[in-house]
This record gives structure tokens, sequence and C-alpha cells, in this order.
């Protein structure tokens, strides 16, 4: 990271299935810092996995935990923190989010998250959707533009190995 970015958090946005997770753990050995996850905490705090929090309490909950959740990150320094794809869909995360740190919008396209999601049975707004490549386009739609305006950067993943994603990340910060 360039010295003027020391004690800034790096905040990795995104849909699901872009990479956020990988890329935040290999990013934070690469620049040997601490790492969270927001959505393995929020699942720690409640004894639930994502899936279930939706189930058994809805969206709207779920979306509450997280605005939570980034308040109490206020303070932190030096961090890669991985979002829910979703946190961007409340107003006062996105505001919260460009105070944390830099934030950088890990981009793919549909066919690139359909790839990775297909067979991954934990994404709860997804289950037992028939058009999964419908409903990610229909998504990302309202997304994307909440994603770009959020973002210090934009990097590109469809297609590209993690360490390449790492790489470019690194190059810009």
């Amino acid at each position: 990271m360039n010295e003027g970015n020391k004690g800034e958090n790096i905040v990795l946005i995104g849909f699901m299935g872009c990479g956020k997770t990988s890329v935040t753990k290999e990013l934070a050995k690469r620049l040997n810092l601490n790492f969270i996850d927001m959505d393995e905490k929020i699942e720690k705090a409640e004894g639930k996995t994502v899936s279930e929090i939706f189930r058994d309490h809805g969206e709207a909950y779920f979306r509450e935990l997280e605005t939570t959740y980034l308040k109490s990150l206020k303070d932190q320094k030096n961090k890669i923190i991985s979002t829910g794809g979703g946190v961007i869909l409340r107003e006062e995360n996105i505001e919260m989010l460009k105070k944390i740190g830099v934030v950088v919008f890990l981009q793919a396209d549909v066919a690139h998250i359909l790839k990775n999601i297909k067979d991954d049975h934990k994404r709860p707004l997804l289950q037992e959707e028939q058009d999964l490549e419908g409903k990610i386009s229909s998504m990302l739609e309202i997304r994307e533009p909440l994603y770009l305006s959020t973002a210090n950067v934009i990097i590109q993943t469809s297609g590209k190995p993690i360490k390449s994603i790492v790489d470019e990340i690194l190059a810009i910060l």
C-alpha cells in the first residue's frame, strides 16, 4: 500500500460469487494484516448461518445486523474487510463503508458469478430459484450502480485468478 493509505482499511464489496472472501484472505496474507469477514462475524454472533438468519428472521433483520456490525468497525485500522453482497442496499451502510476505508468493488459478470455459486446452497437469496441466471441479472441491475457509486477502486474479477486480482489491487493502492 502507498504511504498515504497506511492505517486505512481496505473494504471489499461486490456481488456474491465475485471472489470477496478469497481476495480478502489473500490480500490479508500478502499485506500481513488481519481480515474481517462480516458474514462470518454475524454468523458467529447469531449462532446461525446467514441462510438460517434469512429463513428464521428475514432479510430486513439480516440487513439490520450488517448495519450494526458496520458501526462497530468505525475505529478499526489496518484491516481487510469483506462485506456481504447486499451491504450496499442501505444508504447508511454506503456512507459508513466510505468512512471505514478504501472501498474496492470486485466486479464480475453474470457468467462468472453463476459459475462460482451454482452449486453453493448457502446463498439465501438464490435458494429454490429456478432461473438462477435471470435472478442474478435482475439483482445485479439494482446493485451494480450502488457498487459503482460506493467504490474508490473497481477491479474486474471475471476469469482472473485470485493472485492476479490481488496484484491489481496492490498496484492501485
